[in-house]
């Protein structure tokens, strides 16, 4: 394996301060020596180890340990890790399970503090590896060691030279800015072959395995203090330390390194809070997918898409605006470009007449259509140098942000110099002269030879985006990403929490839900709760026009299952008869359940009908859901998930998201809904749910009945966890 890296790289290679300074995992990833535990002829994983570092140029020592001694891989070994004392900070253990403990006490009196075990057999492999795994943490943890693993492949920091990776590599590996972590190791040795073929050059992949110690979290940690970090990208199948992941992700969004992730498994394992309808409508993905998009994280469909997209934002960075122009020298280009761009919603803004005017003065024939993707037609083999000045017309247009050209890297000599000849130069200058970032992209993937490879290298060639269909949806990420992070500057953050002590001894009515919610600001429709056909019907006059009778029980859960809602009573008579027949029939559908009475509230007119939801998500924690309510809640399912806290410019925003949100404009005849009025609205629920403590297990309003800028609740419920809060 050779290592391609400028000059000097290479000089400051042997220093982790070079790096962004000393990180408390630097000794870890940027190690001074390394130790190769369970060195053997016979073990393939030592053999690949001490190559990958060996031709990877590592400057510092590489002590071969194996209890035996002797020579081995033409070095001489030592039989154990107190013979390299001072003279390593990390340990590569390739040995099993049964070993570890005495290697640990060994690594400890030795002072090597960081341990990446390769061994698998541990909570992948069920309970007893899982209480192993336990203890091996212990363990570490009171000798004062890391452990990355186990079950893992190790690691590469290509800035130091510090190939730790147990497994094939490629044959050639250039250093770059894309911080790789994985949470599968296997994953990592065909994504290094991917990259390098698609020109994305990285700067460390960290394989995490079963991160006992060392997540993913603490991996972007570690990457975000490195200078040589622009892009971090992920393979996630979970989040340990969602905390830390969280801070890390906003940490990375306000320094402008984007984090592109592909999380896998999407099926939702259902709700688990089957009270409410909130449980059913935050399945397990959705919540990833809200949480990534929340804190900045661009999630990512295929693989493919993780490096494409991780490739661009390597390139370009924040981009200044979302209006794209594109040049292309085909119809079907273009045909692809107007399909693709629709279903990302990327904005293709109409050429303004002065672009119009200077692409025909420049020499585009009549027969070409001046728009929006622009086709310069095969014209251009008589006159090449109608692609060049479209792409100066168009890029200097007043409605474009961006300009996407169809290009690529030269694969031969030939072709560079036929490029060169031709084009080549012309291209080049664009970059120079033009107001707005330039992105290239290819009409279909192909194969980068290593002369395209050296030419980027050399700096003679950008990163070029494999297709339209990978390139255009890569774009949009982009985009999306640069406009949060500027809209982050203008939020105004959660404010000081709510504190409540709430009674959680026992479950609640949804009268008593509604007076937590009225105390605290929430319009509710006003209550009377009634315990008798007597009392029923006595307080039925002091309400003007239809009622509503609801049963009242923290046992009964959906009470229009059970008969427990009359809905339309106009007279005291008719409560009355109401109450006596809905309180038999609860009794006889629920025999069990603790029955309070009912709640005689006022009909309200029609309006807009939502479900506010906050749920307990077993990572994540509190989740809101906002989506369309009452009886539609379960037929369409449309609704939009935030992790609490959220700001309210965030639960503004999920409005917009909703298939509904045209109900929100004013339909047929509606008024509109004052969206910041109904935000903050949310914001006090979602704030109310906060406060309620650890043991909140879900409080839901449904509805919601929204009218213009006027909102009230109808009906709530709240349940609380049983033993311990989570």
């Amino acid at each position: 394996m050779s290592v391609d890296r400028e000059p000097a790289q290479a000089a400051d290679a042997a220093s982790p301060g070079a790096q962004g300074g000393e990180h408390p995992l630097a000794p870890m990833f940027a190690p001074k020596g390394i130790a190769i535990v369970g060195a053997s002829e016979r073990s393939a994983w030592s053999w690949q180890t001490f190559d990958n570092l060996r031709r990877g140029n590592y400057p510092h020592e590489i002590h071969l340990v194996n209890p035996k001694g002797g020579e081995i891989h033409g070095r001489p070994a030592v039989r154990s890790l107190r013979e390299v004392e001072g003279r390593a900070d990390l340990a590569v253990v390739l040995t099993g399970p049964d070993s570890l403990p005495a290697i640990m006490d060994e690594a400890a009196a030795a002072e090597v503090r960081n341990l990446v075990v390769i061994a698998a057999g541990f909570g992948e492999a069920g309970a007893e590896g899982a209480r192993l795994e336990r203890e091996l943490a212990d363990r570490a943890r009171d000798l004062g060691l890391q452990i990355l693993g186990p079950n893992n492949l190790g690691f590469i920091n290509t800035v130091s030279s510090t190939y730790a990776w147990t497994s094939l590599m490629p044959a050639s590996v250039t250093p770059g800015s894309v911080g790789i972590v994985s949470q599968s190791g296997a994953l990592g040795i065909f994504l290094m072959n991917y990259l390098q073929s698609r020109d994305v050059p990285f700067s460390h992949l960290i394989s995490v395995g079963n991160e006992t110690m060392l997540t993913v979290a603490e991996s972007m940690d570690y990457l975000l203090s490195q200078d040589s970090t622009k892009v971090i990208a992920l393979y996630l199948e979970a989040v340990r330390h969602p905390e830390v992941f969280i801070d890390a992700a906003e940490r990375a969004l306000a320094a402008g390194v984007p984090v592109v992730a592909y999380k896998a498994g999407r099926g939702a394992l259902g709700a688990r809070v089957t009270a409410a309808h909130t449980g059913s409508l935050a399945g397990d993905d959705r919540v990833y997918d809200a949480v990534l998009a929340q804190h900045g994280v661009i999630r990512v469909d295929t693989i493919e898409d993780l490096v494409t997209t991780s490739g661009l934002l390597d390139a370009h960075g924040e981009l200044p605006g979302h209006r794209v122009g594109f040049v292309t020298a085909s119809g079907a280009m273009c045909g692809v470009i107007g399909d693709v761009s629709e279903e990302n919603g990327l904005a293709l803004p109409e050429l303004d007449e002065s672009t119009v005017r200077a692409l025909r003065e420049g020499g585009l024939p009549d027969f070409a259509t001046a728009q929006n993707p622009l086709d310069t037609t095969g014209y251009m083999t008589v006159n090449p140098a109608i692609m060049p000045m479209s792409q100066e017309a168009v890029a200097r247009d007043p409605n474009v942000d961006i300009l996407v050209v169809h290009g690529g890297v030269p694969a031969t000599a030939e072709a560079a110099a036929m490029y060169s000849g031709g084009g080549g130069e012309q291209r080049k200058s664009i970059d120079e002269i033009s107001p707005v970032p330039v992105i290239r992209m290819e009409f279909f993937p192909t194969e980068r030879t290593e002369f395209a490879r050296e030419l980027r290298r050399e700096g003679k060639a950008g990163f070029v985006a494999d297709s339209f269909t990978r390139g255009i949806p890569a774009l949009a990420r982009a985009i999306r990403w640069s406009e949060l992070r500027r809209s982050r500057e203008t939020e105004r953050p959660v404010g000081p929490p709510l504190r409540l002590s709430p009674d959680t001894s026992a479950q609640w009515s949804e009268r008593q839900v509604a007076e937590l919610l009225a105390r605290h600001g929430v319009a509710v429709v006003p209550q009377q709760l009634v315990t008798s056909a007597d009392d029923a019907e006595e307080r039925a006059g002091s309400f003007d026009g239809p009622m509503v009778l609801k049963i009242s029980s923290a046992d009964v859960t959906h009470k229009t299952d059970v008969g427990g809602v009359r809905l339309g009573l106009r007279t005291p008579a008719e409560v009355r008869a109401a109450y006596e027949s809905m309180i038999a029939g609860v009794r006889a559908a629920q025999p069990h359940a603790a029955i309070e009475g009912a709640v005689l509230s006022p009909m309200r007119p029609e309006g807009l009908d939502l479900v506010v939801g906050v749920v307990r998500d077993q990572v994540w924690g509190l989740t809101l859901v906002v989506g369309l309510g009452g009886v539609w809640v379960e037929v369409l399912r449309d609704s939009a998930l935030r992790v609490l806290p959220a700001t309210t410019a965030e639960i503004r925003k999920m409005f917009t998201e909703l298939k509904c949100f045209p109900l929100f404009e004013g339909f047929r005849g509606a008024p509109p809904v004052d969206l910041d009025h109904l935000a903050e609205v949310i914001r006090s629920i979602a704030d109310i749910a906060v406060a309620c403590g650890d043991r909140l297990e879900a409080l839901e309003i449904n509805p919601l009945r929204v009218h213009g800028d006027k909102s009230e609740v109808l009906d709530a419920l709240i349940r609380w966890t049983e033993g311990e809060p989570r």
